[in-house]
């Protein structure tokens, strides 16, 4: 409400939310007439609250706001600007990552500068452009990469809070990419009870297993991705989200094993992983294995 860009449309999506946030919702909507609110009649999950409030969206282009967070006065007009100058299609921003006690400066993104495809596609390679918040994204291309990912991932409940999934979608229907080099977003790591700490609740550890491994799948069998570039990117995004936050939740995996298994030896056969490499992919596929054979004794 407070933004320097006066000419928006705010749009609260309420996932059939239980407390009180409709009354705060309808308080300030007397206040501001920019606000629409949007609730779902049963929850749906964050990923389908997120392209239901994209595909009914005005604007021209679309920013996503967590709902523990704070988004900076002039952030907006500052990344509108750059990317109606150089017509854009995405424009990210550095973001502040921390809480009341502690506050971090985030500068994840490694491509300065504009980029036009097939560079704009390799950027998500980069695993430092995997949050939904820290962009702002024309609208058409987060509706096309809806309509991508859809026909992707049947399935939208297992990529729910997947911010990394949706990213993927954006990065493969994008034309443009640039960035403005400004703190533009305060991301909450203190609220305990965010999606993000969810995430690593046993009952969602299949889903997340099952976005990352799919996303990896799509990414080898591209044609044009069969290459030392994007194999070894792949690699990278199996560390970064199942070598550092996942393997040690093995033991709440309870499907989906076959088709890990298969992900797994695709890079294993690359002639583009190393030794190295493979071994560590070898190890997580073992004890993909040893899980699966514990719940077979169980049972």
């Amino acid at each position: 409400m407070k933004q320097s860009l006066k000419d928006i449309e705010i749009i609260f999506l309420d996932d059939y939310s239980t407390d009180n946030s409709s009354s705060i919702i309808d308080y300030l909507m007397k206040r501001d007439k920019r606000i629409r609110y949007i609730k779902n009649t049963k929850n749906k999950g964050q990923f389908y609250s997120r392209n239901k409030g994209i595909l009914k969206s005005r604007g021209e282009y679309i920013i996503i706001i967590d709902p523990d967070d704070l988004l900076l006065n002039d952030i907006l007009i500052k990344t509108y600007n750059m990317a109606k100058r150089y017509l854009l299609d995405i424009v990210q921003f550095y973001h502040l990552m921390g809480g009341y006690k502690w506050n971090k400066l985030m500068i994840l993104n490694k491509k300065k500068g504009i980029f036009f495809q097939p560079e704009t596609n390799n950027i998500f390679f980069d695993c430092d452009t995997r949050y939904l918040w820290d962009k702002l994204v024309r609208r058409s291309i987060f509706v096309k990469s809806i309509y991508f990912m859809k026909k992707k991932f049947k399935n939208e409940r297992f990529i729910i809070h997947n911010d990394e999934t949706a990213c993927f979608g954006l990065f493969k229907s994008a034309y443009s990419y640039g960035q403005v080099e400004e703190v533009g977003y305060f991301y909450n790591r203190e609220n305990m009870n965010s999606t993000t700490k969810k995430n690593f609740f046993p009952e969602n550890i299949n889903g997340r297993f099952h976005s990352v491994f799919s996303t990896m799948d799509y990414y080898y069998d591209q044609s044009e991705n069969n290459n030392y570039e994007k194999t070894k990117g792949g690699y990278h995004f199996f560390k970064i989200r199942i070598a550092r936050y996942y393997e040690n939740k093995i033991q709440f995996l309870t499907k989906g094993f076959n088709y890990i298994n298969r992900v797994i030896n695709k890079y294993i056969d690359s002639p583009y992983i190393n030794t190295t490499e493979k071994k560590v992919l070898q190890s997580f596929k073992d004890k993909v294995n040893l899980q699966k054979l514990n719940l077979t004794r169980y049972h």
